[in-house]
């Protein structure tokens, strides 16, 4: 259960303010709980579980938990937009911008001890990037059962299972193994528990290669018996993305032959139905 670097399309290093010492959440999106009618199955949950960090320096900070709606229903959103979408506030490093989330309504505060074992005295700064006793793990769900999974990618470049779960739980003086999973059974009644879902990844942290250069789409799914590469847009410059792929998950090498912006869809099918998912990367 490794940390993750979120890095975005554009990472912006210079100009990047720190984050104010305390968030509200923005009443004007999302709404707290989980998401109801319409949104149970195009928006996601966001559950933030500050874990230590309620009640550190006398500062309560109690889990939220917060539906996002999904602006564009059946259009894909990253982790961090779904994070916006939810009015979470979301501050990133002054190395890495957004690309590494240092900060989740304002915690910890740029004033706040974290009392790490290695530092006691540690105060987190969001310049670069947190140190692995002490940073926000992402976690996600796909809404059909009661378990989370640690994400192998960052929340810049992974995007949300509709219906499904977004997670982030402070994890403080804790490893690899001991990281704690959100405090919130991640369940939504109106997902079918049969339903497959799928998720594609660009493995270019920024999504981004350079012409002659190859790179690897990298797939996971649940509930699924057939997973397929569906189609590349545009047709052709985009390199082989075609056939039948492994389940349920596995990485395909593609070598793009131009320049272009390419939006790559995969397709799984279940006994609940079928589901799609899209990554774009962008050869320069």
């Amino acid at each position: 259960m490794r940390r993750v670097l979120t890095l975005l399309a554009t990472v912006v290093v210079a100009g990047v303010a720190f984050a104010a010492p305390a968030s509200a959440i923005d009443p004007t999106k999302g709404y707290n709980g989980i998401c109801t009618g319409a949104d149970a199955l195009t928006g996601v949950t966001v559950v933030i579980d500050f874990q230590e960090l309620d009640g550190n320096g006398g500062t309560p900070a109690p889990t939220i938990t917060r539906c996002s709606p999904n602006p564009v229903p059946g259009s894909q959103r990253t982790g961090i937009k779904a994070l916006q979408d939810a009015g979470i506030a979301v501050a990133g490093t002054a190395q890495w911008g957004l690309g590494f989330v240092c900060r989740l309504e304002g915690r910890p505060a740029i004033t706040e001890t974290l009392p790490r074992n290695s530092q006691p005295t540690y105060k987190e700064a969001c310049v670069v990037t947190p140190p692995a006793d002490a940073y926000w793990g992402y976690w996600h769900a796909p809404g059909s059962g009661t378990t989370w999974t640690y994400s192998s990618y960052g929340a810049a470049n992974r995007n949300v299972t509709p219906g499904g779960f977004e997670g982030w739980s402070f994890s403080l003086n804790k490893t690899a193994s001991t990281n704690p999973v959100p405090g919130v059974t991640p369940t939504n009644p109106a997902v079918n528990s049969n339903a497959p879902s799928v998720g594609l990844s660009i493995d270019d942290v920024d999504r981004k290669i350079t012409l002659g250069t190859s790179t690897s789409l990298t797939w996971t799914s649940t509930h699924s018996t057939t997973i397929t590469a569906h189609a590349v847009s545009p047709a052709t410059g985009g390199g082989s993305w075609s056939g039948a792929l492994a389940v349920p998950g596995g990485t395909k090498t593609i070598t793009p032959t131009a320049k272009g912006t390419y939006t790559y869809t995969i397709k799984a099918v279940g006994t609940g139905g079928t589901v799609y998912s899209t990554a774009t990367l962008t050869v320069q």
